[in-house]
């Protein structure tokens, strides 16, 4: 049922609503996966009941090549270990601020939580927002954006950095799934060399991966 903000601290509900989001989303369900960047439009599944659990369909609306599947497998085999992260350490602890409240949603800022030096310096540059829907309570939208710009090295200047993550329960009463992934990095590097990066990542499809589910 809704919560109120008035119920819990603000760390103890965010707390609650990041629960929502399950750690195990890998093991638990299957799901299409389509990604749009420069490289093109790549549809894949991924079905954790499978032994090739990752399966790459098209590339532009056509079958992939050998070469484009090789990269592709070896690119999941390098996000193996982080796809299901623990988004709340992402949140510093006591940073939370309520920008608006209505009947439906909080929505708060935050400074996002730093791991070493290199990654405050980093991150100091960055703003977080958080909106929590009530009835449940979860997360629905999470978003990375930088206030000014970032030199993470010499001779590197990020103009623009931006991530926004959207969740939601994909079954009345289930777990806040991810539903779209977007970013964005522009910059330059070495004072000549410009960069524009652009990627979104759909999720759709889902469906439960218990054993007694049909491939």
């Amino acid at each position: 049922s809704a919560v109120t903000a008035q119920a819990d601290s603000y760390g103890e509900l965010v707390e609650r609503a990041f629960a929502a989001i399950p750690v195990d989303m890998h093991e638990q369900w299957a799901f299409t996966e389509t990604t749009r960047n420069s490289e093109g439009v790549f549809v894949a599944t991924f079905d954790p009941r499978r032994d090739d659990a990752w399966r790459l369909l098209s590339v532009d609306d056509r079958e992939p090549t050998q070469k484009e599947l090789d990269e592709f497998l070896a690119g999941k085999a390098k996000e193996r270990g982080s796809d299901d992260a623990d988004h709340e350490s992402m949140v510093a602890d006591g940073s939370l601020d309520l920008l608006e409240e209505t009947g439906d949603y909080w929505l708060f800022s935050f400074s996002p939580a730093v791991d070493g030096e290199a990654e405050a310096a980093f991150m100091e540059a960055v703003n977080g927002r958080l909106r929590i829907v009530k009835e449940g309570p979860y997360v629905a939208e999470l978003t990375l954006e930088n206030k000014r710009p970032i030199k993470p090295g010499k001779g590197v200047r990020i103009k623009t950095f931006y991530t926004h993550l959207e969740f939601a329960p994909v079954e009345k009463g289930g777990p806040a799934l991810p539903q779209m992934i977007t970013v964005e990095v522009k910059g330059r590097a070495m004072l000549v060399v410009g960069f524009d990066e652009q990627e979104s990542v759909k999720f759709s499809n889902y469906r439960r991966a218990g054993p007694t589910s049909s491939l």
